[in-house]
């Protein structure tokens, strides 16, 4: 089937999984697959936006899949070497993970074959009307160079009236994600930028302590929302209690922590309030009138500008590493005050069952709460040599990481890897060894603080956003700063 559309190249996330959703409703199909980012000019959201519009449980980010009758067992990838197993019900729409198999290539008898089958050709008419943007691509642009690199040389919508924002904080098994901080500073500094209030939600089971703490962040109310059903995450749970606490508060603006849970159901949710979701923001600035909302494209080569549509409430989330979860103050008079929200849900209405969470490697490191992170690439050479990096992140009191060659090659374990297809960090201190400096490997990483890059190459991409270079060899570079760290401490 081909959608042959010219407007689809134009249409939003909602609105091209409409269309696509409008197609696949004749198919009745029992499993729907779909990609994480390419359906949609990277805003990865097609797959939940279709299964809200068809009504069916979905599961994102997915690394396995098996079937048993009418029934699936997935496994879902998790930051930080993280996994689930859960329970899904079919048909289903699942969003497949990268890695999630070898690719079989086809044989030259199944090429021959293929070329017979006949392509459905479908215009967007024919699927019926489409309505209109919820948000708006205001225009694509190359980032400009924010950095100037010191190189060391020697031996070694519109807003009329206060913009009430809703924050969406995350906890997992008692802890908290530190990038909902993150998203806490952002809503202070727009509060600050537009005159507006800012309120911070904490969902689950016994999460009053969690309330209690954020009561202490400069916000206007915290608001708990607690049922016995939210106890573990599930996207229907979510959306559901979030649909009935947005109704009640009706926030304009409601933001959320870029993370892979807030992947699973926020774009689910803005759906089910016929609303647009602009997601993976790195900033905003105020625009005149109305708020513009920064976001990169294409692997993070562009960045574009992206405005609301219509009224709120608008969604919206914030990468990793975007706001300094620092930054974030204090309530003035010492606590804000924190008022319950009750939400109706029924066991029925939740079609997915969590099941454990787990690590598959005793190694595995969550590098988003790194404050020092060592991270090495193809100037590497060879495995033989990372316990060098090895020693110098251990010397420096950081964890040591890696650009994705490294980790496709199995020198490092993949919860190693940073990046666009790994994790996305902010340290305060990122050095970054024999790195040349790949788009796809800066956009998980040039949100630190302070980035330093060695590379014998003068003109590695690296350098760009670095704040102190070094052009040497890191093989000479390495031990003497292991040695020069280790004489300090003693």
């Amino acid at each position: 089937m081909h959608i042959a559309d010219d407007k689809f190249a134009q249409l939003d996330p909602l609105g091209a999984a409409k269309l696509l959703a409008e197609a696949l409703r004749k198919e009745n199909a029992d499993l729907i697959l779909t990609g994480l980012q390419s359906d949609d000019h990277g805003f990865g959201q097609t797959g939940v936006l279709i299964a809200a519009l068809l009504d069916l449980p979905h599961a994102t980010i997915i690394m396995q899949i098996e079937v048993q009758d009418k029934k699936m067992r997935l496994k879902r990838e998790l930051e930080a070497g993280w996994f689930q197993h859960i329970e899904c019900p079919l048909p289903a729409v699942l969003s497949i993970q990268s890695g999630i198999n070898k690719v079989r290539y086809a044989t030259l008898k199944g090429i021959m074959a293929a070329k017979k089958k006949e392509i459905a050709v479908i215009t967007g008419e024919s699927l019926g009307p489409n309505t209109s943007a919820t948000q708006k691509i205001e225009k694509i642009y190359v980032p400009t160079k924010t950095k100037k690199t010191e190189f060391l040389t020697g031996s070694a919508k519109e807003i009329a009236t206060k913009l009430e924002i809703l924050v969406v904080t995350e906890q997992r098994q008692g802890k908290w994600n530190n990038a909902s901080f993150e998203t806490l500073a952002a809503a202070q500094k727009m509060a600050e930028d537009t005159g507006g209030a800012v309120s911070a939600l904490v969902l689950g089971k016994g999460v009053t302590n969690f309330a209690d703490e954020l009561s202490g962040k400069n916000v206007a109310e915290v608001l708990l929302v607690e049922h016995d059903l939210l106890e573990a995450y599930t996207p229907d749970g979510y959306c559901l209690a979030l649909q009935q606490a947005i109704a009640s508060t009706k926030p304009q603006l409601v933001l959320f922590p870029h993370t892979y849970q807030v992947r699973d159901f926020a774009p689910k949710l803005a759906a089910m309030l016929g609303k647009g979701m602009i997601a993976d923001c790195v900033g905003y600035r105020k625009d005149a009138d109305k708020l513009v909302f920064i976001r990169q494209m294409f692997q993070g080569k562009t960045v574009a500008d992206v405005t609301f549509n219509g009224d709120g409430p608008w969604f919206a989330s914030f990468q990793s590493g975007a706001f300094r979860a620092d930054l974030l103050t204090a309530h003035p008079s010492g606590k804000a005050p924190v008022n319950k929200i009750n939400v109706e849900l029924k066991a029925e209405q939740i079609r997915t069952k969590p099941l454990e969470l787990f690590k598959e490697a005793k190694s595995a490191v969550d590098l988003t709460q790194a404050p020092v992170i060592v991270s090495i690439g193809r100037g590497i050479k060879a495995p033989e040599n990372i316990p060098q990096a090895e020693a110098l992140a251990k010397a420096i009191g950081g964890e040591i990481a890696a650009s994705r060659p490294i980790c496709d090659e199995g020198w490092l374990p993949m919860e190693r890897q940073v990046g666009s297809s790994g994790q996305t960090v902010a340290p305060k201190l990122y050095l970054a060894l024999g790195i040349s400096g790949a788009i796809q490997h800066v956009v998980g990483m040039k949100g630190a603080r302070t980035i330093v890059a060695i590379n014998k190459d003068q003109n590695a991409p690296i350098f760009e956003i670095a704040d102190y270079g070094v052009v040497g060899d890191i093989f000479e570079i390495m031990p003497a700063l292991t040695e020069a760290l280790e004489k300090a401490k003693s």
